[in-house]
């Protein structure tokens, strides 16, 4: 495929990103999160159909619609292509990216499998261009604000964690979810990564894990709920549970030697949550604000791509929760 190298923009430019593809996430979540942000802007969008892309791109401001990949791919503006795209078509949308030399930011799961992920790792280091994985909640306030709580020592030693993210699947616009050629996975993989994420963000690495998967159908069909346990290398229990069975709802516990802290619907951006801590001393509610998240990770990969400090969220880290969801899979297969 021939493709335009991106135009050289100065330090000062705001980084310039296309959005594959531009769905209700990209209009409902990224939209609104690049218009607060000065380093970073939406230049064009993927669409599979020309008009529709048009319409859209006018309705959101945006100077680029596309309904091809390698048109896109040929913009010399974009530096960077966002991958929204259907779990399956990560893969071949970051590799198309990076043989084009664009920066990729990609959605999660970062693959569908890790042996895509390593390919894709690879193929972006070949060609030179910074990869990154959308995961949020590393940004979210109320998971900052945990870190800091967690680190304060005020829990004392941090003897375990669980964490829930549930939706009823069943009410979803997204018509692949329950194709696992596209989807690749079902609650695990869709919401369960997210809890995954952020207890490897908040505890370290993952040394060995434990599962019950629950399915109407023997593998490869859509897991619809997964209870895993995890025991991570510093010795803390952790506990996810997920499903595509239950209305919404998420939740955070944290118990340590002196105290512990729940945090009730702690996915959403832009949101005030009751931060729940209760030690010796009694119980107190904190209101955090999560804030901006998915601007704050966008903006922190434009900062890397304009050579302001590192990626955060690196395809390699991507890779590690593809292995232990691989793990979860496998556990859960047994019996």
């Amino acid at each position: 495929m021939k493709s335009a190298v991106s135009e050289i923009p100065s330090s000062s430019e705001p980084v310039r990103y296309a959005l594959v593809s531009f769905g209700r996430f990209c209009r409902n979540r990224l939209v609104p999160a690049f218009a607060e942000l000065r380093n970073s802007r939406i230049v064009a969008l993927l669409k599979r159909d020309q008009a529709e892309a048009e319409r859209q791109a006018a309705q959101y401001v945006i100077s680029s619609a596309y309904a091809r990949l390698d048109d896109l791919l040929n913009d010399p503006r974009i530096e960077v292509v966002y991958v929204t795209s259907a779990n399956s078509l990560h893969e071949e949308h970051v590799i198309a990216a990076a043989e084009a030399h664009k920066h990729v930011l990609c959605e999660k799961p970062l693959a569908t499998s890790a042996a895509a992920c390593e390919r894709m790792i690879a193929t972006c280091h070949n060609h030179g261009v910074k990869l990154m994985v959308a995961q949020p909640l590393r940004y979210s306030g109320a998971i900052l604000e945990l870190k800091d709580l967690l680190d304060s020592g005020e829990l004392g030693e941090i003897i375990a964690a669980r964490a829930s993210f549930t939706y009823d699947a069943a009410q979803s616009t997204r018509s692949w979810l329950w194709d696992p050629a596209v989807a690749g996975g079902g609650a695990l993989l869709d919401v369960g990564i997210h809890c995954l994420d952020t207890f490897r963000f908040l505890f370290g690495e993952v040394r060995s894990v434990k599962s019950f998967v629950k399915s109407d159908l023997p593998p490869p069909s859509i897991e619809k709920t997964v209870l895993a346990s995890l025991a991570f290398s510093n010795g803390i229990l952790g506990e996810i549970f997920c499903s595509y069975e239950i209305p919404y709802s998420t939740e955070m516990e944290v118990l340590g030697s002196q105290g512990r802290v729940r945090i009730p619907s702690f996915t959403l951006p832009w949101q005030n949550v009751d931060m729940e801590i209760t030690t010796q001393a009694g119980t107190i509610k904190r209101q955090v604000y999560t804030g901006n998240m998915y601007g704050a990770l966008v903006e922190s990969f434009s900062d890397a791509i304009r050579g302001i400090g590192p990626v955060s969220i690196t395809g390699e880290e991507g890779l590690i929760n593809l292995q232990l969801i691989e793990a979860i899979y496998a556990s859960g297969n047994d019996d």
